[in-house]
């Protein structure tokens, strides 16, 4: 065989092998439809090579994670090293264990306790959910959150609190945690997305610029170039001045609300009783408010896109964006958010169309 059908012959056993490789995307799982309320943390996980389906094409949502695949999986997300590991010497997990490596990883890492058994195949309650979560992502909080069926007694408790102070989880509508509760594949892969991309970021403008945006009004079909200059904060609120300027006309002012754990934004009028976007922080990536939600907002969902994103804006290109899309079931619009940290809002549209973008920032 000469040279050139040498190479023509591995350049198509490479196309046939690549051809067999499944490729997964959650999109593409069988059994995960695109309007699944934790697709987006599934669709993170997957992009990231931290889960994989299984080879048939499907996830199998509602299955119990077993904690293996919870060792299999966090080494990947934490990045653990499974070389030399030093054996934990359960009973169970023998060397030749198909996932021997990265449960030794895990259990060398202080994840998993130093026990008999590991149970390798076994399930995984949401308690110890919170004590894995808690431990992997060194999760910082210990405020009092009144779940009904949470007490200081109850094992894994200041874990549970960690999760709930992180946003990570808000239990069940009748306000208990269920801690006892075998965790599915899907929870527990939505879990470990949010402990994955948690942020702090500060939505708020910051008060030492003049900010200049371009607004286009969907309803009046016109653009405006608008400037948001900070007024003064109202006991509660910071409040913005804003002025068309071209014509030097002032809208309704706009009210920004924030702290460690509510932002909130509003535009200053008689008839206005509620923030137009007011959300939980930490931030980290799934819905974050659903339209069942009670609340003035009713009808509304918010699904945190990314937390590290990147967007251009004004001729700038913005790194480590939180991308917040809001939908609702009383209109077809969608908006979507782009903040930067230190800076607030860049960039919203709907619908695809640019509403704001934020064009220049000058020192006052």
């Amino acid at each position: 065989m000469n040279k050139i059908s040498k190479i023509l012959c591995v350049a198509v056993l490479l196309v046939w092998i690549l051809q067999m490789q499944p490729v997964y995307a959650a999109a593409s799982f069988k059994d995960v439809s695109s309007d699944n309320v934790l697709i987006t943390e599934i669709d993170y996980l997957v992009e990231r090579g931290i889960i994989k389906g299984y080879p048939n094409g499907l996830f199998k949502p509602n299955e119990y994670v077993t904690k293996a695949q919870v060792a299999v999986m966090i080494t990947r997300a934490l990045g653990l090293k499974t070389a030399n590991v030093k054996n934990p010497k359960y009973q169970d997990v023998p060397a030749t264990h198909i996932y021997y490596k990265e449960i030794a990883a895990t259990q060398n890492a202080g994840i998993f306790d130093s026990t008999k058994k590991f149970k390798p195949d076994g399930t995984l309650s949401r308690g110890e959910m919170a004590i894995v979560l808690q431990r992997a992502f060194k999760l910082k909080g210990s405020e009092p959150y009144d779940f009904t069926d949470v007490t200081e007694k109850t094992s894994g408790y200041k874990e549970i609190l960690a999760v709930a102070n992180n946003n990570i989880t808000r239990g069940y509508q009748d306000g208990s945690f269920k801690p006892n509760l075998p965790l599915t594949r899907a929870h527990f892969s939505a879990f470990m997305a949010r402990a994955l991309t948690l942020s702090k970021v500060n939505f708020l403008k910051d008060p030492a610029y003049v900010y200049t945006y371009a607004f286009y009004s969907p309803d009046k079909d016109i653009r405006y170039t608008l400037k948001y200059q900070y007024s003064h904060n109202d006991n509660k609120n910071d409040v913005w001045t804003v002025i068309n300027m071209s014509t030097q006309e002032t809208f309704n002012d706009e009210l920004l609300y924030g702290n460690e754990t509510i932002y909130g934004q509003a535009i200053a009028a008689d008839f206005s009783t509620h923030y137009d976007l007011f959300i939980g922080l930490p931030l980290r990536i799934g819905v974050i408010v659903h339209e069942d939600d009670d609340g003035p907002v009713n009808g509304n969902r918010i699904t945190v896109k990314a937390t590290d994103g990147t967007v251009r804006a004004g001729g700038v290109n913005y790194k480590n964006v939180a991308i917040l899309e809001e939908s609702f079931i009383y209109s077809d619009v969608v908006k979507t958010y782009y903040f930067v940290g230190g800076i607030g809002l860049v960039k919203e549209l709907h619908n695809e169309e640019v509403i704001y973008e934020l064009l220049k920032r000058t020192a006052n």
